[in-house]
């Protein structure tokens, strides 16, 4: 059997950040109209935004109690 040694590190690659442009132009591949991404967007407060942010952003927004 093949042993890991204690002294690998696992490297992260840091997620790709997208722009509000980019993101509203890809609601659809979000499975979201552009008005909801949008909303998620801006209760983000953030420039740039990498997917799993947006997808949590959606999420946050579409659950929020209104």
């Amino acid at each position: 059997m093949a042993k890991k040694k204690a002294s690998e590190k696992v490297v992260q690659i840091p997620e790709t950040t997208y722009s509000h442009e980019e993101i509203l132009q890809a609601a659809k591949s979000f499975g979201e109209t552009q008005e909801v991404v949008a909303g998620a967007l801006r209760i983000a407060n953030k420039e740039n935004l990498s997917r799993s942010e947006v997808e949590k952003a959606i999420r946050t927004f579409k659950t929020r109690k209104v």
